[in-house]
């Protein structure tokens, strides 16, 4: 690996892996906020698969040993940590003790991507990786998942006669992920297939939706008579964008796309070459940007409306990854010049960055 990338890793890991107790998370705020949330789950599963994906067993397990603190009376990890006063940790009074799927199904994933690639963890190995991938993989089947639709909730405190429970978020169609678990979770090996066909049937549903731009909402929830999912309208649970391309769903472009790299599914592939012409144009309508800026901005309507000024690396480098997966050598040289002008640096779009040029060259 590049020595442009063992620098970037290196300085990420100095940013955001932190020390709790005997064991290791990564902090997700700025110290400027002055707030004392600390981390949640989603940043705990990005830095797991960040450490397996680099071969850090230490950091892998100071992880493990954190997420195993931290599981809740169904297995799942408790999304949110905040410290208290005592200077211990103790639930975010977001959540509480609730789940989401994303941090579970990253964890689980880094799991099975350790039981690989290690065997075993621990200084005497007395972790068993692989066993408790089982494990959190079979909890989140049975509480994070609608088992009618084979689609993911938004968490495990989403229930049958909830209107949560018919929402989905597209940030959670970790498809490589679910593809790890059907190849390694031989036990529920079934409901993983049926689940990569229902999201790919899903994003296939949204394209015909948004044929021009491809862009799909940050939640989207299931009409019962058709019993297909359609994009939220108005706040479903977060701000009046849940309808939008906004921050959750910034993210799919590289999730679908590391699922395409993988398999080659041509079943995706429609999807993200219409993704990959929308943000060609964006970049293209806007020529080469400076001072920090990027064609790609922060939020968009599903018909391509930008409705943000400026510009995360959060929505960037996912759309980097799709032009580099694609094989799209010119746009991929604009927007990474792009890129390396960027100032702002924050956990979120950092992270996903470091995790975007991860997956282009460490084999699952």
């Amino acid at each position: 690996m590049s020595a442009g990338v063992e620098a970037t890793y290196a300085a990420w890991r100095g940013k955001y892996l932190r020390s709790y107790q005997d064991g290791f998370y990564i902090y997700y705020k700025e110290p400027s906020d002055n707030v004392p949330e600390m981390t949640c789950s989603e940043a705990h599963g990005y830095g797991m698969l960040v450490s397996v994906l680099k071969r850090n067993q230490q950091d892998f397990d100071g992880l493990f040993r954190y997420f195993m603190r931290w599981r809740n009376r169904k297995g799942l990890m408790q999304w949110q940590q905040k410290n208290s006063s005592s200077g211990q940790f103790v639930p975010g009074d977001e959540g509480g003790e609730n789940c989401a799927t994303d941090g579970d199904v990253d964890v689980a994933t880094a799991l099975f991507l350790a039981a690989r690639v290690w065997g075993r963890g621990g200084a005497q190995g007395e972790i068993d990786y692989k066993a408790v991938a089982h494990e959190l993989a079979g909890a989140v089947w049975e509480h994070c998942f609608n088992h009618q639709t084979f689609m993911p909730l938004i968490g495990d405190w989403a229930d049958p006669g909830d209107d949560a429970y018919l929402l989905t978020r597209p940030s959670d169609f970790i498809l490589s992920g679910y593809l790890v678990f059907y190849q390694d979770d031989t036990p529920r090996q079934q409901q993983w297939a049926n689940v990569i066909n229902a999201i790919v049937n899903c994003v296939s549903g949204q394209l015909s939706m948004n044929p021009q731009t491809g862009l799909i909402a940050d939640f989207l929830k299931l009409d019962n008579n058709s019993r297909l999912y359609y994009p939220a309208r108005g706040e479903v649970l977060e701000s009046d964008h849940d309808g939008d391309y906004n921050w959750n769903s910034c993210r799919v472009p590289w999730r679908l796309g590391h699922y395409y790299m993988l398999t080659r599914d041509e079943r995706v592939r429609g999807v993200l070459e219409t993704q990959a012409q929308f943000f060609a144009h964006q970049i293209g309508q806007r020529g080469v940007c400076a001072n920090g800026d990027c064609g790609v901005r922060a939020g968009y309507n599903l018909n391509g409306h930008c409705y943000a000024d400026y510009t995360d690396m959060a929505f960037v480098a996912p759309v980097s990854f799709l032009f580099w997966v694609l094989g799209w050598q010119n746009q991929l040289q604009h927007i990474l010049q792009d890129m390396n002008g960027m100032q702002e640096r924050t956990y979120f779009g950092e992270t996903i960055a470091m995790l975007c040029v991860l997956d282009a060259h460490v084999p699952y």
